[in-house]
């Protein structure tokens, strides 16, 4: 879910057009929250927004007044090159989860999806990636890099991780503890009581307790483990205990070589990417504008419908990545209108902790590419 900052870019959006196109003469540093929000009340329902509890009654802060001044910034651009010379209706997206189209506001009949300085163009996951370019019909969660493309390299990974955990706990006192440092109410611990591993996890309202033989595998761990215990926990150690250990780290790049060039073979195998190279590339039923502000400036592009990509955009080559130990799908297409080509990147990891639930493959374009060539300037 989306947290309040990315809230205020998308309504500051909205305010700052409205600010523009009415010479309402505010600036980022001179807005007050109550001005923000009675701007927001005036073109948007009152339940479609969060902000009475969150921003009305605090002093915006000097990060929260950079991305108001960004989105301003934004919003100028807009207003100028779309030429809009009232703001008749919005809408706001932003605050719906689990949406498969990427609008976060509509101004008058012209959906817009806002980027700060970011290179992500979907949190998309792998059963998403399978069903674009080969037609599958895969549901949510439905693949897993590790699992399925790697399943022998896969469970070593886990061992080597169990296996220093053991050995961690052998040297120190079979015991491990952690306090979220965000929020001292959520802690974890690791012990060993009579010849059984504990993993622990405490919140305000629930005490949770696993309970696995010393000589466990993933099977077990993860049949026996709740998505709390291994989020705010086992994955809290490798992060603390782990990113360093020269075992771990080569089990997971050996995990990732073998998983990233598996499934990069099986997706060219099986091309068949007609009906799903627009959903792949972001672009859905209605037309809308990729919006962005970078250290450098605004872009502003036109995405294309996708009733309107026909045979234009052609994929080359789809090959696996391993930098240092993330697996990666990098596809490169190709504009056969004006020859150029970009290199898109599905970073393949888990969210919520190394061993917990499905990884995702997010979706951004290289560094150094340029969405022009899926995409219209403006």
């Amino acid at each position: 879910m989306a947290d309040i900052q990315t809230h205020l870019r998308e309504l500051g959006v909205l305010v700052g057009i409205k600010n523009k196109i009415n010479n309402l003469g505010y600036t980022s540093n001179s807005i007050t929250t109550n001005d923000f929000c009675e701007i927001i009340d005036s073109i948007l329902p009152v339940n479609k927004h969060p902000l009475y509890n969150n921003i009305r009654i605090i002093a915006f802060s000097k990060s929260e007044r950079d991305i108001i001044d960004n989105a301003f910034t934004l919003a100028k651009v807009i207003v100028e090159k779309l030429n809009f010379t009232s703001l008749d209706s919005a809408d706001w997206y932003g605050y719906e989860s689990g949406k498969d189209e990427p609008y976060d506001i509509k101004i008058n009949d012209k959906y817009f999806s806002l980027k700060e300085d970011s290179f992500i163009l979907e949190n998309m996951g792998l059963y998403k990636l399978l069903n674009c370019f080969t037609g599958s019909k895969y549901k949510r969660g439905k693949r897993h890099i590790f699992e399925d493309y790697a399943p022998t390299e896969y469970n070593h990974w886990f061992d080597i991780t169990w296996q220093c955990l053991l050995s961690y706990l052998s040297a120190n006192g079979n015991l491990w503890t952690y306090t979220n440092p965000k929020n001292t109410n959520k802690q974890a611990k690791i012990s060993i009581v009579s010849n059984d591993v504990l993993l622990e996890y405490f919140d305000e309202e629930e005490h949770k307790i696993s309970k696995l033989p010393i000589k466990s595998s993933f099977k077990e761990f993860k049949r026996k483990t709740t998505p709390d215990i291994r989020e705010g926990g086992f994955s809290k150690f490798i992060n603390e205990q782990l990113r360093s250990n020269s075992a771990y780290n080569e089990a997971q790049r050996q995990c990732a070589i073998v998983a990233s060039d598996a499934l990069a073979n099986e997706l060219m195998a099986n091309l068949n990417y007609k009906a799903g190279i627009a959903r792949f590339l972001r672009m859905h039923k209605n037309s809308y504008y990729y919006a962005k502000t970078t250290s450098s400036g605004v872009e502003l592009y036109e995405v294309p419908s996708a009733n309107e990509i026909d045979s234009t955009i052609k994929i080359t080559s789809i090959v696996g990545s391993v930098p240092s130990k993330q697996a990666n799908i990098l596809t490169t297409v190709k504009n056969i209108k004006t020859e150029k080509t970009l290199v898109l990147r599905n970073e393949c990891r888990f969210s919520h902790g190394q061993f917990n639930g499905t990884p995702e493959a997010k979706l951004y374009y290289e560094q150094g590419g340029s969405l022009d060539v899926i995409y219209n300037k403006i």
